[in-house]
């Protein structure tokens, strides 16, 4: 016969099963909306590059796809250090890579446009690569070094006119709350068109949606921007000395207290 104890631990148990159903049926419709939220702004924007060949009416329309995405999810963003990005002059934002997230946090947070360096593959992906290649964003083939050199050299170009990019200098997403190695050819861009580097850290969105996952939680992601580095202040021969301080730069901005805080 069953007793008031074994009763209550039965309920208890049952609450908590309810509890784990409602918070996967609740990221499963967040997947949905964004899948939803990417084709339907995925197609304005192939429709807004085809007209304006510049790429910023196609950069305008992600930053209204990214409000979507994070109001929805319940993405909270705390931004620091938004006086550090010079208004006067090219920028290359570096920034460490922990989630899909991160793209959609800077892409709200940037108070300048921007182009990203994207690797080639993303560009086949439909309507999120079309509008990348329709919003000139800037590609490198990784498994051609000749083709690689010539797409940084382009950067470079476009810098040096005026426009800001973006890359993530590791290459990929990390797994863990470590910067993985650096790759050079960020750099060797930097170098090559003399424009001010700006380290960005973000904390907190690995916990929220990480690598390898569909699932999206609720949370807040701390965005810093640190001060600009001058990369004039360095040659070829001390590229290594400029990897590090933006490497130092950007694990001073990182709370990775952020990544094992609870979920919302």
């Amino acid at each position: 016969m069953p007793t008031v104890a074994s009763d209550r631990f039965a309920f208890v148990r049952n609450g908590k099963k309810s509890g784990k159903d409602t918070v996967r049926g609740i990221s499963f419709l967040r997947t949905i909306l964004i899948v939803l939220y990417t084709i339907f702004w995925g197609s304005i924007a192939c429709l807004v590059g085809l007209v304006e060949r510049s790429g910023g009416g196609v950069v305008w329309v992600a930053r209204i796809w990214a409000r979507w995405i994070l109001a929805t999810c319940k993405i909270k963003i705390e931004a620091c250090g938004m006086e550090q990005i010079p208004r006067d002059q090219p920028v290359i934002f570096m920034s460490n890579h922990r989630s899909a997230l991160d793209v959609l946090v800077l892409v709200e947070t940037l108070p300048v446009p921007f182009r990203f360096v994207a690797k080639k593959e993303l560009r086949w992906i439909p309507l999120f690569g079309w509008a990348l290649f329709l919003g000139r964003h800037v590609f490198i083939d990784r498994d051609d070094r000749r083709k690689a050199i010539q797409s940084l050299a382009d950067a470079a170009d476009r810098v040096r006119a005026g426009t800001n990019v973006i890359l993530y200098p590791e290459g990929t997403r990390s797994r863990t709350t470590e910067l993985l190695p650096f790759k050079s050819g960020g750099f060797h861009m930097a170098l090559d068109s003399g424009a001010v580097v700006v380290p960005v850290s973000v904390s907190g969105s690995q916990r929220l949606a990480p690598k390898d996952s569909l699932t999206v939680h609720a949370g807040t992601v701390r965005i810093v921007f640190g001060k600009p580095i001058v990369s004039r202040d360095f040659d070829f021969d001390r590229r290594h000395d400029f990897m590090e301080e933006i490497h130092q730069a950007i694990c001073t901005g990182l709370i990775d207290d952020l990544d094992k805080a609870p979920r919302e």
